[in-house]
C-alpha cells in the first residue's frame, strides 16, 4: 500500500485541484481536524501572507472560511464540493443561465464583496472560475489579487483581463467601483455565456479601454432592456457611473420573476427601507402628494 504524499506531518494529500492565484491547490486531510480542506501553497511567503491577511478578515456566508496557515506558505481553508459558476455555465442549456438563477448567484456574490468592501479590502478577480456553488450556495474565493483600499494606484495591472476594470487595466487606483465592474463582466457572461468585450491580443491585452460593452440583448433575448442597461452600467468605463453595489443589488432582484425570493416578504432592501423612512417626511415629494 503506497503512502499518500503529504505537505507536512499534520496534512495528508487527497487529490491536487489545480493551480491559480499563484499557488498550487490540494484538496488534504487535516489529521489534527480530522476533515478534508482545500489547502493553496503559494510560492511566496510575503504574498500567503498578504492573502492570508486578508481571508483572516473576513466572516460571510458567501465567502470561503479560513482556517489559517499549516505553514507558511499553505493556506487551509474550507473544502468546497461543488462546480464552479464557469462549468455552469459552460455545462447549461445554450452556454448560459436564465435570469432568474444569474441574477440570484450574481445577488449573493455581490453580497459578499460588500463584506469585503465594508471590511477595507477589494477583491480585483471577481470571475466565474472565482465562485464555487455549493447547493445553491455561491461562494466566493481566490483572494490572491486582492488589496487594501487606498488612495494609492496600483502601479501594474492586477486581476484576471477580460474582467478588469478600466483602472485595474492601467495601474491606476481602485475602489469598490473595480469589483462592480467584474461582477458586471460575470453577470453579462452568465446571461450570454459570451464576453461583453472582443478578445484582447498580445499587443492590446485589455479592449476595455478602448471599445464599449457589447448589447446582450441579441444573445439573450429573455432579458428585459432595464436590466440590460443595468448591466451595461456596471462596464461604464468610469468608475464614479456605475451603480455603488448598495443600489445594484436591490435593483438587480427586481427583475427575478420565477422561482423563490431572495429575502423573506417581511425583510426589504436598505435603500428601500430609506425611501420608506423619508416619505412622509415634511418637504419630501411623497410628504406632498400625501397632504
Amino acid at each position: 500500500m503506497s503512502r499518500r504524499l503529504r505537505l507536512d506531518r499534520h496534512l495528508s494529500v487527497i487529490s491536487r485541484v489545480g493551480r491559480g492565484g499563484g499557488g498550487a491547490v490540494f484538496i488534504v486531510w487535516n489529521h489534527r481536524a480530522w476533515c478534508p480542506m482545500a489547502c493553496k501553497v503559494i510560492d511566496s511567503a510575503r504574498r500567503a501572507r498578504r492573502e492570508a491577511d486578508v481571508l483572516n478578515a473576513l466572516d460571510h456566508p458567501n465567502i470561503v472560511r479560513f482556517f489559517g496557515q499549516g505553514h507558511s506558505a499553505h493556506l487551509l481553508m474550507e473544502y468546497l464540493d461543488g462546480p464552479t459558476l464557469r462549468r455552469l455555465i459552460r455545462t447549461s442549456p445554450q452556454r448560459r443561465l436564465s435570469v432568474a438563477n444569474a441574477l440570484r448567484l450574481a445577488i449573493h456574490v455581490g453580497a459578499a464583496l460588500t463584506h469585503v468592501h465594508e471590511r477595507g479590502f477589494i477583491h480585483l478577480d471577481v470571475k466565474p472560475s472565482n465562485v464555487i456553488v455549493v447547493g445553491g450556495r455561491p461562494v466566493l474565493f481566490d483572494f490572491s489579487a486582492a488589496r487594501r483600499r487606498t488612495d494609492r494606484p496600483l502601479g501594474q495591472a492586477a486581476g484576471t483581463d477580460p474582467y478588469m476594470a478600466p483602472e485595474q487595466c492601467r495601474g491606476g487606483q481602485v475602489t469598490p467601483a473595480s469589483d462592480v465592474f467584474g461582477l458586471g463582466v460575470t453577470l453579462y457572461e452568465s446571461l450570454t455565456g459570451r464576453y461583453p468585450f472582443p478578445d484582447g491580443t498580445r499587443r492590446k491585452p485589455f479592449p476595455q479601454l478602448s471599445v464599449s460593452a457589447a448589447s446582450l440583448r441579441p444573445f439573450a433575448l429573455a432579458v428585459p432592456a432595464s436590466l440590460e442597461r443595468l448591466v451595461l452600467a456596471c462596464l461604464a468605463p468610469n468608475p464614479a457611473a456605475r451603480p455603488a453595489m448598495a443600489v445594484l443589488l436591490p435593483k438587480l432582484h427586481e427583475f427575478i420573476r420565477t422561482g423563490p425570493r431572495m429575502w423573506p416578504e417581511t425583510v426589504e432592501p436598505a435603500h428601500r427601507r430609506e425611501r420608506v423612512r423619508t416619505a412622509g417626511r415634511p418637504g419630501t415629494r411623497a410628504h406632498r402628494r400625501a397632504a
